[in-house]
């Protein structure tokens, strides 16, 4: 027997026992995804500098800097009248690159209502903006 920790639906960590073929497939579905990560920052990080975020940030006049930090407190602000369950989601769709497919595996629920909440979270957030 093995013991694994997940991840329950209130996000406390749980420890159980599993078999070992189950050890196996949840172990193989684990490196799959550091896999698919480390391809995704590779490709990334691949980039020339004159080509990334952070050149752009270097390189921009002080006034863009302060417009965009405005416009990040704005959709802060927003986030925090989301749903808690719905920003987790915007959050780590769009912030952080997850799937919609890795997401609904971490808070064991399906595709389409991962991509419901998210893209409603954002369209909150593009109408607060645009008001």
């Amino acid at each position: 027997m093995y013991v694994i920790t997940i991840t329950n639906i209130d996000h406390n960590l749980l420890e159980v026992e599993v078999s070992v073929d189950v050890y196996k497939v949840y172990e193989d579905s684990r490196r799959q995804e550091e896999r698919q990560r480390y391809e995704r920052r590779k490709h990334i990080d691949g980039r020339s500098f004159d080509n990334c975020l952070l050149f752009e940030l270097a390189t921009e006049p002080l006034e863009q800097t302060y417009e965009r930090i405005e416009r990040l407190r704005e959709i802060q602000a927003v986030l925090q009248d989301i749903p808690p369950q719905q920003r987790e989601r915007f959050i780590l769709h769009f912030a952080y690159g997850y799937s919609y497919s890795e997401i609904a595996k971490m808070q064991g629920c399906h595709k389409a209502a991962v991509m419901r909440s998210a893209k409603s979270a954002l369209k909150k957030i593009r109408e607060n903006l645009a008001a």
